[in-house]
């Protein structure tokens, strides 16, 4: 028999033939074990919801966490929607996060007035910045810098050198307005009749959130909305000053008494124990080197206040929230300057609603042009959502919630759409009581210090439907929730001449309200800015109108 030798084509073709099919084998192992790391049946995930703002840096940390079978999703969310998320879980359209990362202990304050109780009162701190007053170049040449630091005095106090208009993110809404009203304090406290001047020198240039302010900087081309100081974190200058075009900010810092943001991890209630484990880890590897280098380099300062490594920043040791009984104190001072609101709502779309009204419209149809013409005229940090109620609109639920309560900086335009499209349910009855209720409770839940909280309550009639609650469960239920210190009063819109006004004004009246009637839904808009003004004065420094 003849012998292959080694020399032969025939072997080499062969032997390269093995090789290629090793090699390729060992490929696809490789690629096996980098896709499903070794004994992983299926891979769990940890779900972490962060602030925007340091979202980003917990993505880039998360692989030091080095945990086998599992993910790490970090979900940028805005913070305040997530407190009324955490309030409302009923209402979430996504699976529950198991880790919570807001700018600041404020929310985690938030979501335990909001009924949270679980939720600890403070997190772990992974990371801090200072509130500060962003100027522009030119602005601080003209107080002096470099020469000198610029002192908040000359931009928020009494007498304000500069001269300049002075952006601000809604306190109601963002933690560095909350830390700016405390600066303010600070700057008048020898002239405590100069505070409400102050604080109204802000409001013409008040916005949702700091991102905002962003937006109004002169290369934004944004006209005569243009803002050359704001107030502002310091990590959201140095991302400015090293990432963006256009004018360089500098950094006007506060006194001692300014609270700064924290940033505080927190393990979510009913989080199972092998996601408490992860999170464990997660936390661990942000308090390491290789994570605190991570959220340096997005321009975050150690929890400690200690500046990032190779900047010439000086040490800025952190200062606390105040609690949540002062957070309520100072922003009752900004309510009543601003006169912003925080409105749910809640419109009769029962089978009455679409009677003809003089002119051939429909009350409803009336009632919800009036609605979008007072959405038109509300200030943009003005929360407001929207319930229409009857009965058996979801299921056996007689309401069913057509907007939630959003700033109409991010949805008026949608908002007057939606209202627009609605509908009388025909044939539907009244399901006042049940309603009532079920709004007030999620009210209560949501209430904002820093705002005028007001369920607004359209109808064409009273209670006819066979109700699970009874007329005194309900007054029962209102007393019980209703708290002189966090006014949340029911004003009640009648339409028409079918209302039970002794009824809407005992429900009323247990929650310091008041009831407004108009036999033309076109008189709706009258009755509803002569209300919020009414109410606007916050106890105990004037009476409720009753």
């Amino acid at each position: 028999m003849r012998r292959l030798r080694l020399t032969d084509p025939r072997v080499v073709w062969l032997s390269v033939a093995l090789v290629l099919v090793l090699v390729a084998w060992g490929t696809v192992v490789s690629f096996s074990t980098l896709l499903r790391p070794s004994g992983c049946q299926s891979t769990r995930v940890l779900r972490v919801a962060a602030a925007p703002s340091i979202a980003a840096a917990v993505q880039a940390a998360a692989p030091l966490a080095r945990v086998d079978c599992v993910r790490v999703d970090v979900l940028a969310r805005n913070s305040a929607l997530f407190t009324e998320a955490l309030a409302e879980p009923a209402l979430a359209d996504e699976p529950a996060p198991h880790v919570w990362l807001p700018e600041s202990t404020f929310w985690l304050g938030r979501a335990r007035a909001s009924g949270v109780y679980e939720l600890p009162e403070r997190g772990t701190s992974v990371a801090s910045s200072p509130v500060v007053v962003a100027m522009t170049e030119p602005v601080a040449l003209q107080l002096d810098w470099p020469r000198r630091p610029v002192p908040w005095s000359a931009l928020l106090g009494p007498a304000p050198a500069a001269g300049v208009p002075v952006g601000l993110p809604d306190p109601a809404t963002d933690p560095v307005g909350v830390a700016a009203l405390v600066g303010v304090q600070a700057v008048t406290a020898r002239r405590p009749d100069a505070t409400a001047a102050a604080l109204r020198r802000l409001v013409p240039h008040t916005v949702t959130r700091v991102a905002d302010l962003y937006q109004r900087l002169p290369e934004a081309g944004s006209g005569a909305d243009t803002l050359h100081a704001f107030l502002s974190t310091e990590q959201a200058l140095l991302r400015h000053n090293t990432r963006q075009r256009g004018v360089p900010l500098v950094a006007a810092y506060p006194g001692a008494t300014v609270p700064t943001l924290d940033y505080p991890y927190a393990v979510l209630p009913g989080t199972g124990a092998d996601e408490v484990g992860v999170a464990a880890r997660l936390l661990a590897a942000l308090l390491s080197p290789a994570g605190q280098r991570a959220l340096a380099a997005e321009g975050f300062r150690a929890p400690d206040g200690a500046p990032p490594t190779g900047t010439a920043l000086k040490p800025a040791p952190p200062v606390p929230m105040p609690g949540e009984d002062a957070l309520v104190d100072v922003l009752s001072a900004w309510t009543g300057v601003h006169l912003s609101a925080r409105i749910l709502g809640v419109v009769d779309v029962s089978g009455s609603m679409a009677e003809r009204v003089p002119g051939g419209d429909t009350r409803l149809g009336a009632t919800m042009r009036a609605a979008q013409e007072g959405v038109g005229l509300l200030l943009d940090t003005t929360d407001v959502g929207v319930w229409l109620f009857s009965t058996a609109l979801e299921g056996d639920r007689p309401y069913r919630v057509l907007a939630p309560t959003r700033p109409l900086s991010e949805q008026r335009g949608q908002l007057v759409g939606r209202l627009g499209q609605v509908r009388a349910n025909s044939g539907g009855a009244t399901a006042l009581y049940d309603t009532t209720l079920a709004a007030y409770q999620s009210a209560r839940r949501n209430w904002a210090p820093g705002r005028i909280n007001v369920v607004l309550i359209a109808t064409d009639g009273k209670d006819d439907n066979a109700s699970r609650i009874s007329r005194a469960q309900l007054l029962a239920g209102l007393r019980e929730l209703h708290d002189p210190r966090r006014p949340l009063p029911i004003l009640f819109i009648g339409i028409g001449g079918d209302i039970d006004r002794g009824e809407l004004n005992e429900i009323a009246k247990a929650t310091g309200g008041r009831v407004f009637e108009s036999r033309e839904p076109s008189g709706i808009r009258q009755i509803f800015f002569s209300a919020l003004a009414d109410l606007s004065c916050q106890p105990p420094s004037c009476r409720q109108s009753s």
